[in-house]
């Protein structure tokens, strides 16, 4: 049984989804480092830094103990457990005078209590990769790879789009462009969401499978636009003037959170104003 899902359907429908069905012991003990092996303890470096730096609360070598009730070279893994953070640790006993020392030596083991299991994972990789290209890589490089690109590019959108009922030259489509041009990414990205249910494009333009289709719809003038995710598919009514579609846009892509409705939405044939983030 596999771990992950992956359905054409709901907000994450461009990232894998736990398997609810996956629930025997071994699945569990998978789930449960897979949370390990993701999660920032930001708590703890927050508590660490405390310790470094805690002659400036006025604390000194008398009060210090009242403050931080760990004595000695122990630290608390990622599981939850209380471990000595160096071979012996739990002989070695904590002081104001060695509190950085203990600092250091308490983030490294969180940095390193992991290793076993990176290793596993850089194994598993290496049969699909070789290993010694990921080093020809940033790790932003290999998010890029695998999730595609965080910024979505009007360039790439115009280089795949396909107009319906509509031609690039008209006047709708130009201010089109020009809207997603003066859009912030933030919002680009939640157009994306809009129009295609997922969030980023491939890397690589020829991943894209689908057209990205403008359609001009026959509809009352400034009204919302529609979009069918499961064709990547923006259908805008007539507008008066670019800031009112810009308007329209931005309400839309805002406002709409449910990304599923499109085939129960035609069906009703609804109102422009009766939104869903797959039809409107």
């Amino acid at each position: 049984m596999k771990e992950w899902v992956w359905y054409e359907t709901g907000s994450n429908r461009d990232r894998y989804l736990l398997n609810p069905s996956a629930n025997s012991e071994e699945h569990l003990s998978l789930f449960k480092f897979l949370g390990i092996l993701f999660g920032v303890d930001f708590l703890n470096v927050q508590n660490l830094r405390s310790i470094s730096d805690i002659d400036k609360s006025g604390v000194n070598e008398d009060t210090f103990h009242e403050v931080i009730p760990l004595e000695s070279f122990e630290g608390q893994s990622a599981d939850g457990r209380f471990v000595p953070i160096v071979p012996g640790g739990w002989s070695i006993p904590l002081t104001f005078s060695n509190r950085k020392e203990y600092v250091e030596r308490a983030l490294a083991y969180r940095l390193h209590e992991f290793d076993r299991q990176v290793a596993a994972v850089r194994e598993g990789m290496s049969w699909i990769i070789a290993i010694p290209l990921l080093s020809l890589l940033t790790y932003r490089q290999l998010e890029q790879m695998v999730c595609g690109m965080p910024d979505i590019s009007v360039d790439i959108l115009k280089r795949v789009v396909r107009y319906r009922e509509i031609d690039e030259h008209h006047m709708l489509v130009q201010w089109l462009w020009q809207t997603l041009e003066q859009f912030t990414n933030e919002d680009r990205v939640l157009f994306m969401r809009f129009v295609s249910g997922r969030s980023r494009l491939p890397a690589n333009i020829a991943d894209i499978s689908q057209r990205f289709q403008i359609m001009k719809v026959d509809r009352a003038i400034d009204g919302l636009p529609t979009a069918q995710t499961c064709f990547f598919q923006l259908r805008i009514p007539p507008y008066s003037c670019q800031a009112v579609m810009a308007e329209r846009l931005r309400y839309a892509i805002h406002n709409c959170r449910s990304i599923d409705m499109d085939n129960y939405m035609l069906s009703r044939n609804t109102d422009a104003a009766n939104l869903s983030d797959g039809e409107m």
